[in-house]
Formats: C-alpha cells, sequence, structure tokens
C-alpha cells in the first residue's frame, strides 16, 4: 500500500478474523483518510482455541466464527458498503485446516478471506493510525504495536515511511495455552513463560528519544479500560490514553496474583478475556522494556482500519 496516496471517498467494511476475536468495522472516508465509523462490532470466538499442540482448528471453534462472520457480513451489506473486505491473520497462516475453514466461510457467507503475512499485518496496523488526527503527532519515530491471540506486531517508521516491520509468535492465547495453564499460574509457568517472550522479541532493539510507542489490539485496549478503572490512568476516552510502564507492571502483578474466577470480576476487564490477559499483559511489559519505552498511547485503530484505507485505494485507482 502507497501510504501517501488520496482515497476514493466511500463507505467501506472490513472483517478482520483473528485468533481469539472476530472485528467488524464499516467506515465512511473522504479523499484526505478522515476515517467516520459507522458500525463497529467485536465477538470473542477463540478460533485458535486448543490448536497451538494440534495446528488444527477445532469444530466448536470453527462454527463459532463462521457464525460471527457471516453476522458481520450481513451488517456489512445493510450498511450499504460499497466494498467488504475480510482478512485472516495468526492462526489462519498457521492451522493445517486453516484453507478448509475458508472454503466453509465462502460457501456460508459467499466472501473469501484473505490470509494476510504478519508483515502485511504490521503494516495494516501502521497504516489504520496513520491518519487519526485524535493521535498525537509526532516529528521522529513512531511505533505501533499490535498484540493479538496469535502473534504480535511492530512496525516502525516516520510519517508515512515505513522502515521495519515484524510478526513474532508471541500472543495472548498462544502464550496461555503454552505455558500459563495454572489458576492462577505459578512461578514455574510465568517464568517459562517470561523466557519464551524474551528469546522471541530479543530482536527488538531500543527506540530513538522522543518517539511515540501507540499500541493496538484487545490486550492493551483492556488493559487500559482496567488501569482507568482503578484509577492509575485518566482518560476521557480509551483511544489516546497514556498508559505508563510501570502501570503495565502493576497489571501483571494484579493478573497474576488472581485465580480466573476473580480476574473475570476485575473492574473494565471484559470477562471473554480474564483467562488471557495476564498473557498479553507480559508480552506488552516485556515489549515496552525492549523498546525502553516510559509510556504507550493506546489505539482502538487497527488492521481493520488499515484495510479500508487500503480498499479506498484500491477504488481509487480503478477509477
Amino acid at each position: 500500500m502507497d501510504l501517501q496516496q488520496p482515497f476514493y471517498p466511500g463507505r467501506y467494511a472490513a472483517i478482520e478474523v483473528g485468533s481469539n476475536s472476530v472485528l467488524l468495522l464499516v467506515a465512511d472516508v473522504d479523499v484526505g483518510g478522515c476515517l467516520t465509523p459507522v458500525e463497529d462490532g467485536e465477538e470473542v470466538t477463540r478460533l485458535s482455541e486448543q490448536s497451538y499442540v494440534s495446528r488444527r482448528l477445532t469444530r466448536p471453534a470453527r462454527d463459532r466464527t463462521l457464525d460471527v462472520i457471516c453476522e458481520f457480513i450481513r451488517t456489512a451489506r445493510a450498511s450499504g458498503a460499497d466494498g467488504i473486505a475480510a482478512v485472516g491473520t495468526s492462526i489462519l497462516r498457521e492451522a493445517k485446516n486453516g484453507a478448509d475453514f475458508q472454503s466453509e466461510v465462502r460457501q456460508a457467507c459467499g466472501l473469501p478471506i484473505e490470509v494476510i503475512s504478519g508483515e502485511q499485518e504490521a503494516e495494516l496496523a501502521y497504516c489504520g493510525n496513520l491518519h487519526d488526527r485524535r493521535l498525537p503527532g509526532v516529528d521522529g519515530e513512531r511505533v505501533v504495536i499490535d498484540i493479538g491471540g496469535g502473534s504480535t506486531e511492530v512496525v516502525r517508521g516516520v510519517g508515512s515511511a515505513i522502515h521495519s516491520r515484524a510478526s513474532y509468535p508471541l500472543g495472548a492465547v498462544r502464550l496461555t495455552e503454552l505455558f500459563l495453564r495454572g489458576d492462577p499460574p505459578g512461578v514455574r509457568e510465568c517464568d517459562a513463560a517470561d523466557l519464551a517472550i524474551e528469546t522471541v522479541l530479543a530482536p527488538v532493539e531500543p527506540m530513538p528519544p522522543a518517539s511515540v510507542v501507540l499500541g493496538s489490539g484487545g490486550t492493551l485496549y483492556h488493559m487500559a479500560s482496567t488501569a482507568r478503572a482503578a484509577g492509575m490512568a485518566a482518560g476521557a476516552d480509551l483511544h489516546g490514553l497514556l498508559l505508563p510502564h510501570k502501570r503495565v507492571a502493576e497489571l501483571v502483578d494484579l493478573f497474576r496474583s488472581l485465580p480466573l474466577k476473580f480476574r473475570k470480576r476485575v473492574p473494565g476487564l471484559e470477562p471473554q478475556r480474564a483467562d488471557v490477559i495476564l498473557a498479553g499483559a507480559m508480552i506488552a511489559h516485556q515489549l515496552m522494556a525492549r523498546l525502553s519505552a516510559p509510556r504507550i498511547t493506546i489505539t482502538g485503530n487497527g488492521v481493520r482500519h488499515g484495510c479500508i484505507y487500503a480498499m479506498a485505494q484500491r477504488a481509487l485507482q480503478k477509477k
């Protein structure tokens, strides 16, 4: 995608099929890239449930996810979207029967799912945050991190120029299923998970001074929601909220200390995410340390926003 090109005005819809959740965005876009949401939906379907050992999608997970995708496609069509795109991320890149699931979706809903690479996922997350005037401007480097259920993307750039993009096999669901099985997880489990995160994130280098870090994805968004509810962070809106690194460390300690039944009752935390929030918080904590980031700006924008910009550019090229 050319991040400097203008856009063809219209209404577009994007569906992101992730390891943990399915997300919908229907939005109007103008020629300058101003995006106005019309419909915004999220459902936790846990498509990757029990798949990180077998590398196969289970029947219940497929059925749950298929139902939500079809529902979101109906919503997008009813909204009058000029174009609809669906993308699949890490779980569909890895699952041995991922192609079978793609065929099921196409047969049931009449729309193909494009399985994107980790590098494409990172680029779309960056683009999805590039034109939002509500987010802080920056003269230097902008780093966008996106912590998902199965993978974590880190993309760095200045303005519309992306300098590096990477996707790491770390995610809240993956880490939970492979390491954090206790309730609550014990010291050995947490140490093993920390070592796995440290090993995978070893290539991440510190960012230059005065850089801005944007945090995308359900993990960071719900961490921010929890922090705000606990008085650890302040902001009228989660989008744009500043979350200091020390608060992230405190959230890791909180989630680590609580059995699941109590994590589900934590104010600001969606109960459906309670079982995987510790893993996601541990990834965020180490990633901020590797970047030497004292704080992170939470963003509700992500891959689906980038998809909409990509559709608007393709529409302009066809005219």
